[in-house]
């Protein structure tokens, strides 16, 4: 099995989990005029890789992936899911957490399953663990020989090609501004992907207060297109 070939295909946007179904808040952004155009939709990407996705969802991966490499027991990896679970305090965003995870963890399950995944799925499915996507996709990643920096990389990527996904067809912004800030970022995402282990667990979960607003605030929207 080709390592690189396996974290295409389950990082890839067309991977039928959902994913293009959420946009972690963004709508509300769009809808209120803060996010408008091709500037703000690259200040607002850089802010939230840098001062929320840093510290939650790629710190909860690299956390999981840690205590995959130390063979930890099952016992860490539910404490992990419960700290996670409270740290997602809007209700939308733990819930796509929970819905990707669970919908990845099936999909895997499938191509090639693997002992702590199928583990982990079962708690979900039976509503022992709440369940998140960050750890399932680490787990998943980190068992079939996917190194770390390319698996950070990647998971990160996707976040951001979500986002600018999102301001292309909400903004909108054209195709091409979508792309220069694809590309434009990919020092971002290098510099948070060397400095993730060394993040203090003091600052796992630190909020954005900003961002959970926005995210609660697209509950009571008058009309919204996604989910979250």
């Amino acid at each position: 099995m080709n390592p690189l070939l396996t974290l295409l295909q389950i990082n890839d946007s067309v991977f039928p989990i959902g994913g293009f179904t959420h946009s972690y808040g963004l709508e509300t952004y769009i809808t209120k005029e803060i996010v408008r155009d091709s500037k703000s939709a690259e200040e607002y990407a850089v802010t939230l890789l840098e001062h929320n996705f840093y510290y939650n969802d790629a710190a909860f991966f690299s956390k999981a992936w840690e205590l995959c490499v130390k063979r930890a027991s099952q016992k860490k990896i539910a404490e992990l899911d419960a700290l996670v679970t409270v740290l997602k305090a809007p209700y939308e965003i733990r819930e796509a957490s929970r819905k990707l995870g669970l919908r990845f963890l099936k999909l895997t399950e499938k191509l090639h399953p693997i002992k702590r995944c199928s583990t982990y799925l079962k708690a979900i499915s039976s509503h022992t663990l709440h369940g998140h996507y960050a750890i399932a996709f680490a787990m998943y990643a980190q068992a079939l020989n996917i190194s770390y920096q390319d698996a950070l990389s990647a998971f990160y990527y996707n976040a951001l090609n979500g986002m600018v996904t999102n301001c292309a067809k909400l903004v909108p912004i054209s195709q091409m501004d979508a792309q220069q800030i694809l590309f434009k970022l990919q020092p971002v995402i290098d510099r948070l992907v060397a400095e993730q282990p060394h993040l203090s667990d003091d600052l796992i979960g630190n909020c954005c207060v900003a961002q959970d607003i926005r995210c609660m605030q697209h509950e009571k929207l008058y009309t919204r297109i996604y989910i979250s």
